[in-house]
């Protein structure tokens, strides 16, 4: 059996809303349950995508696979393809790339270029890949502290150190990029999940999320 979560920690607003609503009816076409994680259940002291990494407690274990999705991801009409049957744990394009250069560079002690880095907005994870990473977890924690800070790695860096405290390096760690493709980007009808950002295009200009969703909403690509 497999679990898909989401996570927000405050009042839901409309684009929240209406992705909840699309991921609970992925989850019910591939056979999965649904969780909404709201508050600060992983560390109360740390920013709110920080509590995302709460996907590895002990109360999931009795799940195959866990897969955590940013509260802005949608699916586009007729995307009928189980994630749950594919390989990989998350997102490793351009951006994510740069953000692991720097953070190997600038704490070599808690991160490396030979272990994996992952984007904050797609994990699944197996129950094996869960029970290594909770094994880092646990007594001196101050490690997570650089992490600590709006739009500063957070959960995406607690990842990747608990990969590298672990020796946690699968064979196949990345997904295919269509499980997190960008609303600006082409051909969004062909994604998996998409990913509304505030970009209309690659180059800009940017607007609310809500006004992107509406405009694919009203081609037809979302449901």
């Amino acid at each position: 059996m497999n679990i898909i979560l989401q996570h927000f920690d405050g009042k839901l607003r409309e684009l929240d809303l209406l992705s909840i609503e699309n991921i609970k009816a992925y989850a019910k076409l591939v056979g999965a349950d649904y969780e909404l994680i709201r508050g600060k259940p992983f560390r109360e002291y740390l920013t709110a995508p920080c509590q995302k990494v709460y996907m590895l407690n002990e109360k999931y274990d009795e799940y195959d696979q866990v897969l955590m999705l940013d509260i802005d991801m949608f699916t586009p009409r007729g995307m009928t393809e189980n994630i749950f049957n594919l390989e990989g744990i998350g997102l490793y394009e351009d951006v994510q790339k740069r953000l692991h250069t720097r953070l190997a560079q600038n704490l070599p002690l808690q991160a490396s270029m030979n272990t994996p880095y992952w984007g904050g907005a797609i994990y699944k994870l197996d129950r094996d890949a869960r029970t290594r990473l909770r094994s880092a977890l646990g007594e001196n924690e101050g490690w997570m502290n650089p992490y600590n800070r709006p739009y500063n790695y957070e959960d995406e860096g607690i990842m990747h150190t608990l990969a590298f405290k672990s020796g946690y390096n699968p064979k196949t760690p990345y997904l295919d990029k269509k499980w997190c493709q960008c609303s600006f980007l082409p051909n969004p009808n062909e994604a998996g999940f998409i990913h509304i950002r505030t970009k209309v295009t690659p180059q800009g200009p940017k607007r609310e999320k809500i006004e992107n969703y509406q405009a694919l909403k009203d081609k037809g690509i979302l449901a």
